[in-house]
């Protein structure tokens, strides 16, 4: 006869860490691309501002008697002394220091809390650069637009897609990533499941 009867202890399974490390991963590779996208607009910044430096837009239009001529000039050379290079560059680098820390805690999948923080912290940061260098790129093409010669055509058209598909392609990348970082939470919860205590209990015969 049977004096004991053991019933096993179960525990919810744990979620897999590849969630974590698959996040990982990916901030990685964005964080890589960060440090490129930093170089390119620091050294083309650069570059560009000396380009427009020494241009005059009466010597280069003298050849042209529109007025058209001037404008255009005037406008590149505005877009060539913005601040947005330095401000690009200077968020770029940022998101790319921040990639570091964020993909060794995700990868290490030990502590899931900083790690979305982290995580959650980075896109926050790209989303709001992104939308500031797209609002002022928007900005000077639509103003660029306004002084092209149309010859009839309608440039507030152009301009209003371009505003749109701009925009529109940031907000679809950013909402992407962050449903792509909504899920990664969402299979890294702990476990909830509450233990029912055993019918069964160890007993003397």
């Amino acid at each position: 006869m049977v004096d004991h009867l053991y019933v096993a202890e179960t525990r919810p399974a744990g979620p897999s860490p590849w969630w974590l490390k698959g996040g990982a991963i990916f901030i990685g590779i964005l964080g890589f691309g960060s440090l490129i996208n930093a170089l390119a607009l620091g050294i083309g910044g650069f570059l560009l501002a000396g380009v427009v430096g020494e241009m005059d837009p009466v010597e280069i239009c003298e050849d042209d008697d529109s007025e058209d001529c001037v404008t255009i000039i005037e406008e590149l050379i505005m877009l060539g002394q913005s601040n947005i290079w330095e401000i690009g560059a200077a968020a770029s680098a940022l998101l790319f220091l921040l990639s570091i820390p964020t993909a060794v805690v995700m990868w290490n999948a030990e502590d899931r809390d900083t790690g979305l923080k982290l995580a959650w912290a980075w896109i926050g940061i790209h989303a709001a650069s992104q939308l500031y260098v797209t609002h002022v790129l928007v900005s000077w093409t639509n103003s660029f637009y306004d002084q092209m010669p149309s010859d009839g055509f309608d440039m507030g058209v152009v301009a209003m897609f371009n505003s749109i598909a701009s925009y529109g392609g940031v907000l679809m990348c950013e909402l992407t990533m962050a449903a792509g970082l909504a899920l990664i939470s969402y299979q890294t919860r702990p476990p909830t499941k509450v233990e029912v205590p055993s019918a069964f209990h160890d007993q003397d015969q």
